[in-house]
């Protein structure tokens, strides 16, 4: 068994790295059942080989991914305080690490987006909310201040995208939304035109709100 499942990380690894860009997120999603600390290695050990025979881009992608999966199931191992609730945490944490994906592979393409929200509605919710802040905040923890703009970019992207969706149920998109909003207005200089962008954001949420 072990050994099969070992042949099914290094399939999927394969996959990844000669997929067309932007079928990441997905790809992961269709194959979440092996997304666990035996990939995380698989990884880390394809990394290191592609690495030394030159292969650089391949390394470094499957190294970020693998950081990013295992501080998601750091998240997940923290507040685990029963099974059910660990793995619904895991559901939504993976579909805001796709998101974000979609995100910048997609430069932000609501043909991307916006199909992917509708696959999954039900996640859209007060937890989402939630594991968007924390995870963010895990995200941006200890990275120099171009990785955490970056990432901070791709969270008010996609809390744009969430606001303005036609599917789901538009309360809850908006309090999704100013959650994002309220994460990314803390990381961005005060009074820069950025924070100012995002200041207004925040404010036609709120009001959304009010209307909703």
């Amino acid at each position: 068994m072990e050994e099969k499942r070992a042949q099914a990380y290094l399939q999927l690894i394969h996959t990844l790295l000669n997929c067309p860009n932007g079928e990441e997120p997905q790809i992961l999603q269709d194959n979440s059942e092996l997304l666990d600390r035996g990939f995380l290695e698989a990884c880390e050990l394809i990394a290191s080989t592609l690495a030394e025979q030159g292969g650089e881009n391949g390394a470094n992608f499957l190294r970020n991914l693998a950081r990013e999966l295992g501080q998601f199931m750091d998240i997940n191992d923290e507040g685990d305080s029963n099974n059910s609730e660990g793995e619904n945490l895991q559901e939504y944490a993976n579909f805001f690490l796709e998101l974000l994906q979609a995100e910048q592979d997609s430069n932000s393409d609501i043909a991307v987006i916006y199909p992917m929200l509708e696959g999954r509605q039900h996640l859209l919710n007060a937890s989402f909310a939630e594991t968007l802040q924390q995870v963010t905040q895990k995200l941006i923890a200890g990275e120099n201040p171009p990785t955490i703009s970056s990432i901070i970019d791709l969270v008010e992207n996609l809390s744009s995208h969430i606001s303005e969706s036609p599917n789901g149920n538009k309360a809850n998109n908006i309090e999704i939304a100013i959650t994002g909003y309220q994460i990314v207005l803390n990381n961005r200089e005060h009074g820069s035109e950025k924070w100012t962008q995002t200041q207004n954001n925040l404010a036609t949420a709120y009001n959304n709100r009010v209307n909703s």
